[in-house]
């Protein structure tokens, strides 16, 4: 057994999502799409949009194994030939995993968020970056900064800025990111003289090449001030970060049974927890069902 075996295996054995209990959103697996399909891209930093030369030959290698899945066994050979030629199988199950044990979710509604949230949401990201360059078929490509710094009379020529300053993502991505903005813009205009900060985690995309699968995730802060004297000032400072990983393609066939049988095991686990969710809330609503009719037979007029 290679070095690299040993750290697949311990990869896999430390991040096993059954030990973890913050299994939220969806897996990617059903998400992946291009930029061609209509279908709203899934919410979630795993579910990547998919681009590049290779694009339909992965988004055709990826439905087999879901088509293989609904047909046969999960741990069927039928199951298992299909994945070791879909590497897209390989990264996103990756990805899942990563950020299921970082309980890292970017599903969950802005809206309802606090600082102490929002603080945690953060540290998650960081942790799940940690976890998915901890996997020994992915490799930093690149790691760099944009800044943007802007006093303007008008919020909405900075936030139309800072909004294309992210490449590749969806426009409907791009327009929760204005959204963010604005809100944030109105919270500081409220108060002059005080800062606020907002910090926002993008969807991440997917380059299927010849040579290679890349795929970008970007993450930044932005802080507005407002300043409401002799002269309004708005003030922006915004700080993106794209991180670019390289999935080891040609390595995905060596390791495809271990990490779809963890995959399968973690479909398998996920239904188990929904079940048990259900059955849990039916036996609430069935106590709750069995006090009313007590009180209605102990106490059947009103006082």
């Amino acid at each position: 057994m290679s070095n690299q075996d040993l750290q697949m295996e311990s990869w896999l054995t430390v991040n096993d999502v059954s030990l973890h209990q913050n299994i939220q959103t969806p897996l990617s697996f059903d998400h992946t799409t291009s930029l061609q399909d209509t279908t709203p891209v899934q919410d979630t930093i795993s579910g990547g949009l998919i681009i590049g030369h290779k694009q339909n030959e992965a988004i055709d290698a990826n439905n087999n194994v879901k088509n293989a899945l609904q047909t046969y066994d999960r741990f069927s050979n039928e199951v298992k030939e299909s994945a070791q030629i879909s590497p897209i199988v390989g990264l996103t199950t990756i990805l899942d995993i990563a950020r299921i044990v970082s309980n890292y979710n970017p599903a969950l509604p802005t809206d309802q968020e606090n600082n102490e949230t929002k603080k945690a949401k953060v540290a998650a990201y960081n942790q799940y970056i940690t976890k998915v360059l901890q996997n020994p078929l992915m490799h930093l490509k690149s790691n760099y900064e944009k800044k943007y710094t802007k006093i303007t009379s008008n919020w909405k020529t900075a936030i139309d800025e800072i909004s294309n300053l992210y490449d590749g993502i969806t426009e409907k991505d791009k327009e929760k990111i204005k959204t963010s903005l604005h809100a944030l813009a109105e919270a500081t205009s409220s108060r002059s003289n005080r800062a606020n900060t907002e910090n926002i985690i993008a969807q991440n995309v997917i380059v299927c090449n010849d040579k290679e699968i890349e795929f970008c995730i970007y993450s930044s802060s932005v802080t507005m001030l407002y300043s409401d004297g002799k002269n309004t000032v708005r003030q922006v400072d915004f700080t993106l970060n794209e991180t670019h990983i390289r999935f080891t393609k040609e390595l995905w066939s060596r390791y495809s049974d271990i990490v779809l049988a963890k995959r399968c095991s973690m479909i398998g686990y996920l239904v188990l927890v929904h079940l048990i969710v259900i059955k849990l809330l039916l036996l609430a609503l069935l106590k709750i069902s069995i006090k009313r009719k007590l009180d209605n037979f102990l106490f059947p007029f009103d006082l």
